[in-house]
């Protein structure tokens, strides 16, 4: 009769019993200060931006594309 009152799903039960063992997600802080930027990864970044262009199609989708030139 306990269980009827109980509205989570069958799901988050399952979900929620897990919790003590594995813990919560870890979500950090998008803003937060990060490791660093070698500069073999700032080269890489620089490669793909001059390699690469960001585009908008008609339908509003972006992709991406290579430069031919």
């Amino acid at each position: 009769m306990a269980r009827n009152k109980d509205r989570r799903t069958l799901g988050m039960r399952i979900t929620e019993g897990f919790l003590p063992i594995f813990g919560p997600a870890q979500v950090g802080r998008q803003d937060a200060d990060g490791r660093g930027v070698s500069e073999a990864e700032r080269e890489r970044d620089r490669e793909l931006r001059t390699r690469f262009e960001r585009v908008t199609g008609p339908d509003g989708r972006t992709y991406v594309v290579e430069h031919t030139d």
